[in-house]
């Protein structure tokens, strides 16, 4: 990657708590109209899978909701699978309005309920769910367009989500489970790159990474991992759980050594004292990161996703890859522009 690139790389993760603070104060549209809906759909592409799931979790956890994250495949043209859900509200989560979103926005009419999550709320391609009455979120900092890895655009769409949660526990009329615990996030998140030293930063430039959580579901773990297939490229790691690492994964790196990146959440001695004793089976040999975050639960998601980020710029300020001008570049349409009519450019997602 050219130095512009990661210089560019660079300054936009180290303005991400100024964009999660944007966040915090922009306006968010009333949802009392989808408060009391129980089933929903869940569907974003990219980078924009991560907050997605995240989201669907959090229906579940904190308002006992049926819902479930859908990949935007199931919405393609004549698939055989049908996801319609005439009682569910559809959520779509794409940064720019990508073309392929669109295959799921023109299915909205089939549901109770849309309601979508992007940068660019004043998109042509959102006139028709608009005029039947989507709600549309909109969220900072706008299409963060010219890097193939987009790292302000998910984090934003991951807190605009919690405000989501909370303001639809309150039109429930239950207390918001985030309330009071948002306006912090931003204070205090790394800023400078991580620090590594030559073996881990062989193992990462190798491919030979790992993430390990103590997160029920670890859906906090998928954004992190897509940061790695953007990012430095080299694989897409496996998220294990702590504990389950004794029943298989650990097998595997004491004969194929990892970078294992553990995502260690605060104020939760159970999940540290989970680490340490991992810690102490896979040894000094094998290298473990422990990201730590401040808070436990999704709000220590920013924590680690900062980390990440830090840690993907010292991978490739070490293994520079371009980030400008991706392999795929320019030869992705046939599945990229699904969902556009008469446009064949790349979008942001």
């Amino acid at each position: 990657m050219n130095s512009d690139g990661l210089e560019l790389l660079r300054q936009r993760c180290a303005d991400v708590p100024t964009v999660l603070r944007a966040t915090l104060a922009t306006p968010l549209p009333s949802l009392r109209s989808i408060a009391h809906r129980t089933r929903w759909i869940i569907t974003g592409a990219g980078a924009s899978e991560g907050p997605a799931r995240i989201f669907a979790a959090l229906l579940r956890r904190h308002l006992h909701a049926c819902a479930e994250f859908v990949p935007l495949s199931a919405f393609a043209p004549e698939r055989a699978a049908d996801v319609t859900d005439p009682s569910a509200v559809l959520v779509v989560i794409s940064q720019g309005i990508s073309p392929n979103s669109r295959l799921a926005l023109a299915r909205a009419p089939a549901f109770a309920a849309c309601m979508v999550v992007t940068a660019c709320p004043e998109h042509p391609a959102l006139a028709t769910v608009r005029a039947f009455g989507a709600v549309i979120i909109a969220h900072p900092p706008g299409p963060e367009s010219g890097l193939l890895l987009r790292v302000q655009g998910p984090a934003a769409a991951t807190m605009m989500l919690l405000r989501a949660i909370d303001a639809l526990a309150e039109g429930r009329g239950d207390a918001p489970p985030f309330e009071g615990h948002l306006d912090a996030v931003p204070d205090g998140l790394p800023t400078e790159d991580f620090p590594l030293d030559d073996r881990a930063a062989a193992m990462a430039a190798g491919g030979h990474v790992a993430i390990v959580s103590c997160d029920p579901g670890l859906e906090l773990a998928h954004g992190l991992r897509w940061k790695w297939l953007e990012g430095p490229a080299t694989c897409d790691p496996p998220c294990w759980d702590a504990l389950q690492m004794v029943h298989g994964p650990l097998q595997h790196v004491l004969e194929r050594p990892r970078l294992l990146l553990a995502l260690e959440p605060g104020d939760d001695p159970g999940a540290s004292a989970l680490l340490d004793r991992l810690a102490s089976v896979v040894g000094d040999g094998h290298p473990m990161l422990r990201l730590r975050a401040r808070t436990a639960g999704v709000t220590g998601f920013f924590d680690f996703d900062a980390h990440c980020n830090r840690l993907v710029c010292a991978v490739l300020a070490r293994s520079p890859r371009d980030l400008v001008h991706w392999p795929g570049f320019g030869r992705d349409a046939a599945l990229y522009a699904l969902g556009d009519v008469g446009e064949e450019g790349r979008e942001p997602r």
